[in-house]
């Protein structure tokens, strides 16, 4: 299949530029949401498949250059997400580091109710790590932007 075959070398390609783009921008701390916002545009780039990136800082601020993935999430997050969500962010912020999640996911640049189902598991499993969950990205089809509040947001 000509399509499966081009999203494949479009997903190597990106995967590559990914990891040079992390190791680039490994020096420049992260210490708002305009560079977080800047730092997940260039890693992400857009949403193509459903997963989560979880985009890693250390104590000071820089982006930890290893890219985490998980593959294949569901739509909306099953019921026990957020006891799952919540031991991966344990062990992060066991490492003395925290996160920035994205949620990518094709489709329009607005925020389904499936993306804030997921905004809320998240926050819910940060709640028992203060600080660990720096912020919720959503990745859709035309770029990366903040899952801020619903107030915020609309």
């Amino acid at each position: 299949m000509p399509g499966m075959d081009e999203m494949t070398r479009s997903e190597a390609a990106r995967s590559r530029l990914t990891v040079e783009r992390l190791l680039e921008l490994g020096d420049l701390p992260i210490d708002d949401d305009a560079s977080l916002l800047e730092r997940a545009r260039s890693v992400v780039r857009e949403g193509l498949v459903r997963r989560l990136w979880l985009l890693l800082l250390d104590g000071g601020g820089l982006l930890v250059p290893r890219l985490t993935l998980i593959d294949d999430t569901p739509i909306t997050p099953e019921a026990e997400a957020p006891a799952a969500l919540s031991r991966i962010l344990g062990g992060i912020a066991d490492a003395g580091c925290s996160v920035a999640v994205v949620l990518e996911r094709p489709g329009p640049p607005w925020a389904s109710p499936d993306d804030w189902a997921w905004h809320d598991a998240l926050r819910r499993a940060g709640a028992a790590h203060e600080g660990t969950l720096r912020a919720v990205l959503l990745a859709h089809s035309g770029g990366v932007d903040l899952l801020g509040d619903r107030t915020a947001d609309g």
